[in-house]
């Protein structure tokens, strides 16, 4: 895995070679063994390298006189397509699947991006014709962050610290994508919270040419269910899950496993170990808390299979500020999800082992997984079945009476009203209020003003008007929690020890097969991924079936300590970076409910009001560290 940055000097002016080389120091986790720059004149072309497939001569920027690339990324069927390109002419100099990206463009041009099944982040430059072309994976796995100037310079990174080595950029927040943060707990692409910074979207490709620049979709996620039996659904899900992992095992170096216990990582784990042939090594991470904590299952799931099994444990009160500056430093921003903290922490394990391992992360998305997907088809069946006006007045009623709800009932009434409220949305701010941190009221009182969150992709109306309540929930998820959120974290958290991760069921031939397969082969009743659960019964134990899904989070208000709330008190003090952003009694207050971990309660409210004192502890450290101004 690799760290990319470039430079395209606006037209009548030359690259910033040494701006690269800057940028690439600030990347050197992203690529511990190697680095280069590459000066085309117009272009300068930078990575730093962790040395994956052909260690020996797969070195980066590759440049074959015309064409010069820089890929963060892996290529899973590269050997196939270097045959093929082979048969077409082609000359290779290594084994790498970098070489092979750089002669699949400079055959094909953009449509050879289609011919590419894996995850990257690239760059790739034409000398005669003086132009750039950056592209960004199918499903975001890999991150493109990038800012142009007026007059027609362009900078792109793989990360915002390294983006912002570049003295031009104005380090400002932008009050938008603030909001958006508190409600979603991440910045949807292709904004930041940096005004005048984007992300390349997921499946899309930049094009630069004479100062001008261009965004545009190279890749659509299309849900087509079609009828299939069981049986010919459940051959060739196995077939492809062997197929998958064998390929994604390819490397030059040791490849191990993200266990936790769950049915995506332990049916990834099963069949990577029967590919494999012998054992290989295991990751987990557990805490104190049982209803947190997996590690014990994810012991057995090892035991059955045979791994080398490497576990370690987050105590509670272990919080420490370097844990948050490393999050931010990584990241770039603030991030709400703080399953960070243990991604980092299996990650740093993992890395004192192997460089690479491969997670279940994609199983929830798009074979049906999460809890909160089945409220939400449940919601939108009753928002087909009962008018408007009935539910808005059903919503109005239980408003006014619910603080006074005796306390055995609160609860019931709490949901039937966020119930009632999800009805009178669309689809995708369905799922975006249930999931969301703080309400669009509640944003407004701590920032003091009206708010308008940033839009985020969402299905059609044909889609809406042809996919079950539940299809729909794993089509917007997909595109919008997955990159967002999951893939963000999982990406910087283990970069940042310099860790590739693969993601086997976000394999484009797995991504295909569960687009197309039908709803009653994802959900049956109550339980999600029943397919994937019959994919890999015969591999797993039987508790592994048995077990209730938990999520991988960390039990937040335990592990947060004395020091943490002094801190959060501190950053928000009068005359801070972010005390300008806020209400001053509306922060306070949120303080004070987050350190009460919200009277002990429920997980949910507790996780709640925890959550919003980590996010705002990353927004404050954020703005100090990366000198932000409000």
């Amino acid at each position: 895995m690799c760290g990319i940055n470039i430079h395209v000097a606006a037209p009548g002016r030359s690259a910033d070679a040494a701006l690269v080389a800057r940028a690439n120091a600030a990347l050197v986790h992203r690529g511990p063994d190697d680095g280069g720059v590459i000066d085309l004149g117009f272009a300068a072309l930078g990575m730093r390298r962790l040395s994956i497939v052909d260690v020996a001569t797969g070195r980066q920027p590759m440049d074959d006189g015309r064409y010069a690339l820089v890929y963060n990324g892996e290529i899973y069927d590269f050997e196939a397509q270097r045959a093929e390109l082979i048969e077409r002419g082609a000359r290779f100099q290594t084994r790498s699947d970098t070489e092979v990206v750089l002669h699949t463009l400079a055959q094909h041009g953009e449509a050879g991006l289609a011919r590419l099944n894996g995850m990257f982040g690239l760059a790739f430059a034409d000398r005669r014709e003086r132009t750039v072309l950056v592209a960004r994976d199918p499903l975001g796995i890999k991150p493109v962050y990038w800012w142009a100037s007026p007059a027609g310079e362009l900078v792109v990174s793989s990360e915002l610290k390294s983006l912002l080595q570049h003295p031009g950029i104005a380090r400002r927040v932008d009050r938008r994508a603030l909001a958006t943060f508190l409600h979603d707990r991440y910045v949807p692409d292709p904004w930041t919270l940096l005004e005048g910074v984007h992300q390349l979207p997921p499946g899309h490709i930049l094009r630069w040419r004479d100062g001008r620049i261009e965004v545009v979709r190279w890749w659509t996620l299309a849900i087509e269910p079609e009828p299939r039996s069981e049986a010919d659904a459940l051959e060739e899900l196995r077939a492809l899950l062997d197929d998958v992992v064998r390929s994604q095992l390819v490397a030059d170096v040791p490849v191990g496993l993200f266990l936790s216990g769950g049915i995506d990582s332990s049916t990834v784990s099963a069949y990577a170990t029967r590919a494999a042939g012998r054992p290989l090594k295991t990751f987990c991470v557990g805490f104190d808390r049982p209803d947190y904590d997996e590690s014990a299952l994810a012991r057995r799931v090892a035991q059955h299979i045979g791994s080398e099994h490497h576990e370690l444990r987050i105590p509670a009160g272990a919080f420490s500020l370097d844990v948050l500056d490393r999050t931010i430093d990584h990241v770039g921003q603030p991030l709400g999800d703080t399953s960070c903290i243990p991604t980092y922490a299996v990650s740093k394990l993992a890395a004192e082992h192997v460089p690479v391992v491969l997670s279940g992360d994609g199983g929830d998305e798009f074979f049906g997984g999460y809890d909160h997907m089945f409220w939400a088809a449940r919601v939108r069946r009753t928002a087909q079945r009962s008018p408007r006006f009935l539910r808005r007045f059903g919503h109005a009623v239980l408003s006014g009476v619910a603080p006074m709800t005796p306390t055995i009932l609160a609860e019931p009434a709490r949901r039937v009203r966020k119930g009632l409220e999800l009805s009178l949305l669309e689809p995708v701010e369905q799922f975006r209020r249930l999931r969301s941190l703080w309400s669009v009221p509640e944003i407004e009182r701590l920032v003091g003003r009206r708010v308008d969150l940033l839009p985020e992709p969402g299905p059609s109306a044909s889609d809406i008007e042809r996919l079950a309540p539940e299809e729909l929930a794993m089509h917007v998820l997909s595109q919008t929690f997955l990159p967002g959120a999951i893939l963000r974290k999982v990406d910087r958290m283990s970069m940042a020890a310099s860790l590739e991760v693969r993601v086997p069921l976000l394999d484009l031939r797995i991504v295909d097969f569960a687009r197309r397969l039908p709803l009653d082969l994802k959900v049956r009743g109550r339980t999600g991924k029943y397919l994937l659960r019959e994919a890999g019964r015969d591999l797993l134990p039987a508790e592994v079936y048995r077990h209730k899904k938990q999520g991988f989070s960390l039990p937040l208000h335990d592990w947060f300590n004395a020091d943490f709330w002094s801190l959060l008190a501190d950053m928000y003090a009068p005359g801070s970076r972010a005390a300008e952003l806020f209400d001053a009694c509306e922060i306070a207050g949120t303080i004070a409910d987050g350190r009460a971990g919200a009277a002990g309660s429920a997980r949910r409210s507790e996780s709640s009001a925890a959550t919003r004192a980590w996010c705002l502890a990353g927004i404050a450290r954020w703005m100090d560290r990366f000198e932000v101004t409000p």
